[in-house]
């Protein structure tokens, strides 16, 4: 009985395992096109943090402590809110992926020069300049047990919002993924938040690679 049930719950932890990787290839292959709306960048990034936070301090595991840098106010822009928390979440996830041994998760905001910046940095263990240029390819991975699309689907949705993210790291100190959104969709100006249409649809399995910079 010993036996069966432990045969039985490694059968469901692989089951759920290939449950999570068919997800996340299926929310690749179908992004949707972007409607935008007014959106709270600062309260958008706060719900995608707030999913995790019983990982914050689970039990037996190594403490992670989410530290939030908010420039308040903050301008609203023009963005898809449930892409954008698609995209928080997955940074922050892959943040926590990078923490195996616990660390700091923080969240910046800020306005820069009509664009709106995202910050989300981990103190995991940094990554190779090699590692760097690659991390935004479709089915690349670092982890031992990844799909590779996580951060593929968070430059989609940049790039669908004509934003940029680029990523600074450096080997044993961590890394800080960096995104740069506008305020205004070139379509939305001078048209309601219920009017606004998409712009732009990417295909994400052939998105142009964003800047990379390496520290």
């Amino acid at each position: 009985m010993e036996v069966f049930n432990e045969s039985t719950a490694t059968l469901r932890a692989e089951l759920a395992n290939l449950n999570a990787i068919v997800s996340r290839f299926s929310d690749f292959a179908k992004m949707p096109a972007p409607h935008f709306s007014r959106v709270n960048v600062n309260e958008a990034l706060r719900d995608a943090v707030r999913l995790f936070e019983a990982q914050f301090n689970a039990v037996g595991k190594p403490i992670i402590t989410p530290e939030f840098f908010l420039t308040d106010p903050l301008p609203e822009i023009d963005a898809d809110a449930e892409m954008l928390h698609r995209a928080f979440q997955n940074l922050v996830l892959n943040a926590l992926d990078a923490m195996p041994a616990g660390g700091t998760l923080a969240m910046r905001t800020l306005e820069n020069d009509g664009n709106v910046r995202i910050e989300v940095s981990d103190t995991g263990k940094g990554l190779t300049p090699e590692e760097c240029s690659r991390l935004f390819t479709p089915y690349y991975t670092t982890k031992s047990q990844g799909t590779g699309l996580g951060l593929a689907i968070v430059q989609s949705v940049v790039s669908d919002h004509h934003g940029t993210i680029s990523v600074v790291s450096e080997e044993g100190r961590g890394a800080t993924f960096r995104i740069e959104l506008p305020q205004r969709q070139e379509r939305a100006r001078g048209s309601s938040a219920e009017e606004i249409a998409a712009p732009h649809v990417s295909n994400s399995a052939s998105a142009v690679k964003p800047p990379i910079e390496v520290a």
